[in-house]
């Protein structure tokens, strides 16, 4: 069996339907980077607008199928998470090569891919993260590819690796002084690797959990989440231009054409300097407190 554009299509379908039902969890244990309680609804919403984009299209080329998912994610990008899911998507997209359908190599080059974008886009990578599901799994996949001998074996093992990188979130977090709780963006890659695995049919479950709610911290002045699409710069100009204004800063896209993340308490100020370097597309703009 290889995968195909029906498959990858299918794995954001699927993911959609099992964050529908976690994202309130995903809300309630969300505490990096700031305990703003929407890191599930932004990873819904991120890939609903995605599925959205790519459900009907009249496509099976898992080449062209993997483009028009990255560049659904980037336009529908929320929040930090999502954000960085749209990065690993053009990373993803990448590793496909061109290829029109993906054995089992193809697709741990296409993972390891993924997260090497997804690691490239943020400013100060964490450990205890998102990021940290994405880059073990990706490096069990290259390192076990041939190990397997089937596409159901492959998923099954990936699933289990990104579970065991999960539970390894709450020890790293709290190096870092945040609360020892799962990471809720990592909790969501691993719904993601879930749905891919039911994609291929398998009927595979990863790690639920319940019962866990994060206090929100008390904080003054005002913060907004703040999402630009900037075309005519470059990544670099424009993540230097960020962090000028605030933190949990993620610049991704490819070409001419990104969307800048970040936490600060001007995004209008933000949204000037970015005007001065190219043209501002989109504008999304949440108060976190």
């Amino acid at each position: 069996m290889k995968i195909n554009g029906e498959h990858l299509k299918r794995a954001v379908g699927e993911t959609v339907d099992i964050l529908k039902k976690e994202k309130e969890f995903l809300n309630d244990i969300n505490v990096f980077p700031v305990a703003d309680g929407d890191t599930g609804t932004n990873m819904y919403l991120t890939l609903l607008g995605t599925w959205e984009s790519v459900k009907d299209l009249d496509e099976w080329r898992a080449n062209a199928v993997s483009q028009a998912i990255a560049e659904a994610s980037l336009l529908h990008a929320k929040g930090n998470s999502g954000v960085i899911l749209s990065q690993f998507f053009w990373g993803f997209a990448e590793g496909v090569d061109g290829k029109e359908e993906l054995g089992l190599v193809d697709l741990a080059r296409a993972f390891s891919k993924g997260a090497s974008y997804a690691y490239s886009a943020v400013a100060n990578p964490v450990e205890g993260t998102i990021l940290t599901v994405m880059r073990e799994t990706a490096e069990w996949a290259s390192r076990f590819v041939h190990r397997v001998s089937s596409v159901s074996d492959f998923f099954r093992g990936l699933l289990r690796k990104g579970v065991e990188a999960l539970e390894k979130t709450p020890e790293l977090l709290s190096r870092i002084g945040k609360p020892p709780v799962i990471d809720s963006g990592a909790y969501g890659f691993t719904l993601f690797l879930e749905g891919f695995a039911r994609s291929v049919g398998l009927d595979l479950v990863g790690k639920r959990v319940r019962g866990v709610k994060v206090e929100k911290e008390k904080h003054e002045g005002e913060l907004y989440c703040s999402n630009f699409l900037v075309k005519g710069a470059s990544q670099e100009v424009l993540r230097k231009i960020a962090q000028r204004f605030g933190d949990s800063v993620v610049v991704v896209g490819k070409g001419d054409t990104f969307k800048v993340h970040v936490h600060t308490g001007d995004p209008s100020a933000v949204e000037e300097a970015l005007s001065a370097v190219g043209e501002v597309m989109d504008r999304r703009v949440e108060r976190i407190w």
